[in-house]
């Protein structure tokens, strides 16, 4: 018989769900949409029945497109966003929508918990605090929704939902609680002391009580999920882990020197080093957080994918979508066609991609987008480019951080859907002056899913020996020297950009948060 894996990628617009083959070859993929919700500025909520509707519809979809008999898939791997937080009372019903990882309502929260002192931070160099975090959106639902608080008898993350729909158990995985709850596999687990001092020592009555590590088993299909889609009742559903850290493994970036860029909406920058080390500015470093002995170390930012996807929707008018058609093009690729034709810097444009603030190094909710250098002469095109480069530059900077650390990167390993544009990652290459390679398959999440399905149906011994079977490359984008050192210039006036105006975008933020209260 024939032996299958599903790997299951919950994203912030859809889940996506590709069943493989034991090498890594995928066979067949569903996709099916949900909505956010943006009630006020800087907020963002889904639906959990939406989210459920999308779980199963995309396994259908993916087993019908692939063709095989479901009877021979043998296990199921998954990722999810990562503080994406739920809420469910008693009867595991939801006490409120969830509040997804872009939501950054709580910066008052994260200010808060950065002012206090304990060793806990040091986990992350004492850096700033994020208002994505787990911590800081529950200290914001029990301050301003306590009764919705007190109700919920299980808090949990996006990823977990998902490992109890398909199997009735509740569990934790050491990924997703290392990289934003403080958990520390070294230290003894949570740090008790450190969340009694910021008011939410309450939360562990409401976490699942088993942690458990990448790839284990967290529980077996049920019979109402294997009803709906076909699948083996008992099947072993593997622990999965936050979207980004599961697409390493899928990018087999598990060696020190290598850097995985996972973009898409939002995008992360993930290395592993041997040794522990921390850096402000950047989160990290977490021991056992993709795979035993190395430590992960983690930058990024808030606002990728999502940037130009604002820009298709208020620039593009229908001269350019009777253009595109015309020469059979996307929407994308006409406009890459058309910036490919500009020089680098794109003409005096810079632009800050914070449209939803700052992820690293500066973490920080109140910045905002910022599009310098305008004059008469620019068009539409500059705006496409410049946005393309600024996501670039945003990333350099991050990389100029890591080796301040002593952080040492030879090679960058991509995935995610802007890595469908080769003008876009040519210029990340020039920019960072740093080769960028491809793997097979673009869905590296669903591949590092599928990657810990085989190794909770006990096909591979670990994370690594899986991950070396089942991922292939397939090109390498060679950065041009010539351009890295035109772009240093831009780098720098980018960097200036933010260190000039984020006074004036933190009174502007506060100013407008408290008009829309």
């Amino acid at each position: 018989m024939a032996e299958y894996l599903l790997g299951i990628d919950a994203g912030t617009e859809s889940i996506r769900t590709g069943v493989f083959d034991l090498k890594g070859n995928i066979l067949g993929f569903g996709s099916y949409p949900y909505k956010t919700y943006y009630q006020h500025p800087a907020w963002a909520e889904q639906k959990v029945e939406e989210w459920r509707e999308a779980l199963i519809k995309s396994i259908v979809e993916a087993i019908r497109i692939s063709g095989i008999n479901p009877k021979e898939v043998i296990a199921i791997g998954l990722d999810a966003t990562c503080c994406s937080v739920v809420f469910f009372d008693e009867n595991n019903k939801p006490t409120r929508d969830p509040i997804i990882w872009m939501d950054v309502r709580s910066s008052e929260e994260a200010k808060f918990i950065e002012s206090i002192d304990d060793p806990a931070r040091g986990y992350n160099g004492y850096s700033k605090v994020s208002a994505e975090w787990f911590p800081c959106k529950n200290l914001w639902v029990k301050k301003n929704q306590p009764e919705i608080y007190k109700k919920s008898k299980v808090i949990a993350e996006y990823t977990d939902w998902i490992t109890f729909e398909l199997t009735g158990e509740w569990t934790l995985g050491i990924n997703t609680t290392s990289v934003r709850e403080y958990y520390d596999n070294e230290k003894g687990g949570f740090p008790k002391e450190f969340y009694k001092k910021i008011g939410l020592e309450d939360i562990f009555e409401k976490l699942p009580r088993r942690v458990l590590k990448l790839g284990e088993v967290a529980g077996r299909l049920r019979k109402e999920i294997a009803g709906k889609t076909g699948l083996p009742e008992g099947i072993p559903v593997a622990q999965g882990g936050a979207d980004a850290f599961i697409a390493v493994i899928g990018l087999n970036a598990l060696k020190p020197g290598q850097l995985a860029y996972i973009t898409g909406s939002s995008h992360l920058l993930i290395g592993i080093s041997d040794k522990r080390f921390h850096v402000k500015g950047l989160f990290g470093t977490y021991p056992d957080a993709v795979i035993d002995n190395a430590y992960i170390i983690e930058g990024g930012q808030t606002s990728t994918g999502s940037v130009l996807k604002w820009f298709k929707i208020n620039f593009i008018n229908k001269k350019i979508e009777e253009e595109a058609a015309k020469q059979n093009l996307s929407i994308y690729q006409y406009m890459d066609k058309q910036a490919e034709k500009l020089p680098p810097g794109s003409e005096g444009v810079i632009i800050l991609e914070h449209w939803q603030g700052n992820r690293t190094p500066y973490v920080d909710p109140y910045s905002r987008g910022v599009i310098r250098g305008l004059s008469l002469k620019h068009t539409p095109v500059h705006i496409y480019r410049a946005i393309m480069e600024a996501v670039a530059y945003g990333t350099e900077i991050i990389l100029r951080v890591m080796k301040k650390s002593n952080f040492e990167i030879s090679e960058i390993i991509a995935c995610g859907g802007t890595t469908q544009s080769k003008l876009w990652l040519q210029i990340y290459a020039d920019v960072t002056g740093l080769p960028i390679k491809k793997t097979t398959t673009s869905e590296a999440a669903a591949l590092g899913s599928a990657i810990l399905g085989a190794v909770a149906a006990g096909k591979y011994n670990n994370i690594t020996e899986a991950a070396d079977k089942m991922v292939k490359f397939k090109e390498t984008v060679v950065p041009n020297m010539d351009n890295h050192k035109k772009y240093k210039f831009f780098v720098d006036q980018y960097e200036g950009t933010y260190s000039r105006l984020k006074d004036s975008a933190y009174t502007m933020s506060t100013h407008i948060s408290n008009y829309n209260k």
